[in-house]
């Protein structure tokens, strides 16, 4: 498993990824989220990667099912981590092609993504 969820508080998800994120592990982050937009809420997500590798090598990246039906829904993204993934990060969660607003930290700016990803 390439994730682990470190707390849901309200409409905020703290969430570590570390290593090669799979296509079933980011379908479980989905449910995650989906769960909380169909209570009403609407999710922040601070993501913490940690020893990140990047995305398992498979074409079924190509389902946007959930961006689709979802997505919008998620009002902002904070992801901490090395500088290297920032280009690749930024594509694979469509930023500037969807409202959600969505920043990147350097593995130092924690409490500056904690601070952003409340306000």
């Amino acid at each position: 498993m390439a994730y682990e969820i470190l707390e849901i508080d309200n409409d905020i998800m703290r969430v570590r990824i570390s290593g090669v994120m799979r296509l079933a592990d980011q379908k479980a982050l989905q449910g995650m989220a989906r769960d909380l937009i169909d209570r009403g809420l609407k999710p922040r997500l601070l993501i913490m990667a940690e020893n990140f590798e990047g995305w398992e090598k498979t074409e079924e990246w190509e389902d946007v099912g959930f961006l689709t039906g979802y997505g919008n829904s998620i009002v902002k993204m904070a992801i901490v981590g090395d500088e290297s993934w920032r280009e690749q990060i930024f594509m694979f969660t469509g930023k500037g092609l969807r409202p959600t607003e969505i920043e990147f930290f350097p593995n130092a700016s924690l409490d500056e993504a904690e601070l952003w990803i409340r306000s």
